[in-house]
């Protein structure tokens, strides 16, 4: 649709998650980068630093970190990104 496949300049990529029309990764620094449609913020993710995982779904990303926590972006209208009190130590 508009560029989830537009990863050819990743480099040190060490896990990827893709959404319907979004695509995301972890690089081995620990930052994630996103590309694609992004339409309700599914990839704005270009301050996240520290994660060891991510997830899609349609319309948004999650994102574990070192520490436990979780980052997320994107459509929230089923409260999907509603993660604020989760703590997967």
């Amino acid at each position: 649709m508009d560029g989830q496949c537009n990863v050819g300049g990743w480099t040190n990529i060490i896990q990827v998650a893709a959404g319907s029309y979004h695509t995301v990764g972890v690089r081995s620094d620990g930052t994630a980068v996103a590309v694609g449609y992004n339409p309700l913020g599914e990839c704005d993710v270009g301050g996240w630093t520290g994660i060891v995982q991510v997830a899609t779904g349609e319309q948004h990303t999650v994102g574990l970190k070192t520490d436990g926590t979780l980052v997320t972006a994107g459509d929230n209208a089923y409260g999907q990104c509603d993660v604020s009190g989760w703590d997967l130590k």
